[in-house]
This record gives C-alpha cells, structure tokens and sequence, in this order.
C-alpha cells in the first residue's frame, strides 16, 4: 500500500519490465489530469540529480501479483483471495529516488504488512478502499479523497478490489521542502491522519497533480524541471492536510526508538496543556521508569525538563511571530505554563542566550 505506486502498464500478462533512464511514462496512465501550471519560481538545484526508473508488471496469475507486489513494496505477510470479477492486476511507478508516482489495478482482496520506513505515502482511490491498523490507530479511505499512511512505523492493510494512485516522497526531500514554511531546519513532519481535505483544498491539488506528472513520470524531462515538479507536488500535499514539525533527534528516528520518539511527539502536540510524565508514557505504551530511562539516555534530559523545554521553544515562536508592542512578554510566558516571570526569563536566556523581551523587540 505504502507504495502502490503505478503509472502506466506493459499491457502484458505475466511479464514484469523495470528500467533507469528508459522508456517514456504514458502520463495518461496516471491520474487523471486537470488544467493548472504549478509555480517553479523557487526551485533549487539539486546537490546529486538522482538516476530515474520506472517499474511496471501486469499478470491474470493471483499468485504471481501477489508475490510481485509483496517483493516490489518490501511488504511481509501478503495473501490475496479472488473476488467475483475476473482478476487483473496492474502496476506501475515512475520517478526517481526524491519523489516517485504510482498507480495500480488489483481485482481481488489484498492485505499484508508493510514495515517501518521513514518515507511519507500519500493514496488516493478511484475504486475500491483500503483500512489501515497501525499501533496507535486505525484508518479507512473515503471514496476518491487523498489519505496519508503513517510513517515511521510499521502497519497492516487490508484493500478491496482496487484501482489506485500513489505519491512516494523521500522523507528528507519533504521535510527540506516543509522547511520553507515553518523556517527551521528540516525535521520530522507529522501529518493529521485524520484531516479530511476540504473540496477547494482537493480541487488545488488535482490541478497541480495534474500539470506535473508528465514532468516526474517523463524520461526526457531535463533534471531542474523535474525538481522543481516534485517540490510543487510536495508543496500540495503541504496545503491538503495539517502538519507540524516536530524537532526530534535523528537517533530517535529509528525502529528501535519508536516509542520514545511517540512520546516526544505526544509532548509537541500537547504542550499547551497540563500533561505529566505518567501522560506520556501511557501515550508513548511504556511504564514512567521506563520513559525516565529512555529520554535520559537518548535526550540527556528527564520528562519535565523535556516539556519545558519544547514549552520554551513555543513561546520563543510567539516573540518571534509578535510586533513589539503588541503582546506582553508576561502573556506569553503564562499561555506556556511559567507563572513566575523572573523564572521564564532565566530558563529562556538560559536556552536561547537572549532574554524574552530582545526577543520580541526584534
């Protein structure tokens, strides 16, 4: 699912092709493609231009589509049980290692695991659904609306009969891009899952899907052309769902340190409120010794001083975001819990080598 990916198909059956710099990606293969030109006047040379590749197989055979997708997607435990329609399976990608499109045709039941990856998915339907378990939750398409499926954890996936529609973005890739709008350094984003796109926000983002494919999936595209093509489609995907860095570091990125990358994660979505260390851990699935040890160990830091620590750095993004004058540093200060000012003031040069009114005053 995470990357059933497709663009195009052999049109044969029981033959797979792959190919790097080779071939031309049929774009009317892809999604269907609607008037829009997307604004490349901010694209970036990229460092090192990545080589392209399109995949594409097609089979009648369940067996053979399900060991296909199962190998093509890294995924484990695929089983596949025919439906009451003749099976055809489709599947094909085109792009490069930045950001790639796909799409597929699979007429029989499919589910499976598909393990942790740090890389954002975005799925969009033209037939058939799909419902996602994942260990805090659980999500199921509607009807042709884009969905994001979690990253930085594994889940399973259960589909109907489908025909569907994949953009597969590199994780540093999106988060440079996202990184122009919340002007910090790239970090991890974390999508609302559960966001439904509104019509206008949905209409915006076909047109741009639609202006660049043929630029992503085309062999000949020249290679600044194609950047700037990916960095418009992340920027859609940017304005269709809620986000919100999280600065979390690189070694909490992992498989192993999942957990505890959950409850730093649940700190940055909750700083607003009144939460404990025992709040945490009940989020992140651990007992309170345990979240002690881990962020002392991976953070150098104890769950309190974590919270007022991501607490400080909001309240450095209010000054930064006020005109002077127009907030009192005393407001800020107690809309992120620090009742006695002189304390904020210390713990906030402390942190950022500046006191909160230099801050404001800039």
């Amino acid at each position: 699912m995470t990357s059933t990916d497709t663009v195009g198909s052999t049109g044969t059956t029981g033959t797979a092709s792959t190919s790097a710099a080779t071939g031309t990606a049929d774009a009317s293969d892809l999604e269907t493609r609607l008037p829009g030109h997307a604004d490349d006047s901010d694209a970036v040379e990229p460092d090192a231009e990545p080589r392209f590749e399109k995949v594409q197989f097609a089979t009648d055979d369940l067996e053979e589509a399900r060991s296909s997708l199962e190998s093509v997607l890294d995924g484990r435990q695929f089983r596949a049980r025919l439906a009451g329609e003749p099976f055809v399976s489709r599947f094909a990608s085109a792009g490069d290692s930045r950001l790639s499109l796909q799409t597929g045709t699979f007429t029989a039941h499919l589910q499976g695991v598909i393990p942790w990856s740090r890389d954002y998915v975005m799925s969009w339907f033209r037939s058939g659904s799909v419902t996602v378990d994942y260990p805090v939750g659980q999500l199921t398409s509607e009807g042709s609306r884009p969905f994001l499926t979690p990253s930085e954890t594994s889940f399973a996936f259960s589909m109907t009969p489908h025909r569907h529609g994949i953009v597969h973005v590199d994780a540093a890739f999106l988060e440079a891009v996202a990184s122009e709008r919340h002007a910090g350094p790239p970090q991890r984003i974390v999508f609302d899952y559960a966001a439904v796109p509104t019509d206008e926000a949905l209409a915006a983002w076909r047109t741009t899907l639609g202006e660049v494919t043929p630029l992503i999936v085309g062999e000949e595209t020249p290679a600044l052309a194609r950047h700037a093509a990916q960095q418009a489609l992340v920027r859609g995907m940017l304005d269709l769902f809620p986000w919100r860095a999280i600065d979390v570091p690189d070694a909490l990125r992992t498989e192993r340190t999942r957990r505890l990358r959950q409850a730093a994660e649940y700190v940055h979505a909750y700083a607003d409120q009144a939460i404990t260390s025992a709040d945490i851990a009940t989020a992140a699935g651990m007992h309170t010794r345990t979240l002690q040890l881990l962020m002392s160990e991976h953070l150098g830091s104890s769950p309190t001083n974590y919270v007022r620590h991501v607490r400080l750095d909001r309240a450095r993004q209010d000054l930064l975001s006020s005109e002077p004058g127009s907030v009192l540093v005393s407001d800020v200060a107690r809309r992120w819990g620090f009742g006695n000012l002189g304390r904020f003031s210390a713990s906030y040069s402390a942190r950022f080598g500046e006191y909160p009114r230099d801050t404001l005053a800039r």
